[in-house]
């Protein structure tokens, strides 16, 4: 049985893109997801027809949840963004594929270097190189910083020996 403040919280949820935070019974956070329509996905924990088509984890999750939380975004790519962050933060336990700590990845150019290239980082450092990001679909990054290397002759080669400065082997 839902209780009237949720009722009240569904009834005011909008119809944007966001993440929601679901809470069990402590008001610790159980849950982050992200929806393209706030009001549509966090309504359906609520629907009876749901709990029943659920698996096992999905029913625990529903049974645990008494309060929720939300915030609005401008974007999909802003809620993914958002989500990832939180899930970091609060390690949420039915958020299991996403706790490997993984960041998305950042593109890194050092313009010092004497043939700069493009490489992947997931974390930014102050060494003075230019980073780009984040990117959420890594293998979509990939494909394009090769496409990038190939077509324009870029350099995609390090050093054979760490320190070296000669790339006459590139």
């Amino acid at each position: 049985m839902i209780s009237t403040e949720l009722r009240s919280k569904l009834r005011e949820l909008p119809h944007q893109p966001g993440v929601y935070l679901m809470k069990d019974r402590l008001g610790s956070i159980i849950y982050v997801g992200k929806a393209r329509d706030l009001k549509r996905r966090v309504s359906t924990y609520f629907m009876a027809s749901q709990k029943v088509r659920a698996n096992l984890k999905t029913r625990a999750l529903i049974d645990s949840i008494h309060d929720f939380d939300f915030h609005v975004v401008r974007n999909e790519e802003e809620s993914l963004l958002l989500e990832g962050k939180l899930i970091k933060d609060y390690r949420p336990r039915y958020n299991v594929a996403f706790r490997d700590d993984k960041r998305f990845l950042l593109v890194r150019i050092r313009l010092a270097d004497p043939w700069p290239r493009f490489t992947t980082t997931r974390t930014k450092k102050d060494d003075g190189a230019k980073y780009y990001g984040p990117f959420p679909h890594s293998g979509a990054l990939r494909e394009t910083l090769d496409w990038l290397n190939k077509s324009f002759g870029l350099r995609s080669c390090r050093p054979l020996v760490p320190g070296e400065t000669d790339y006459r082997h590139c």
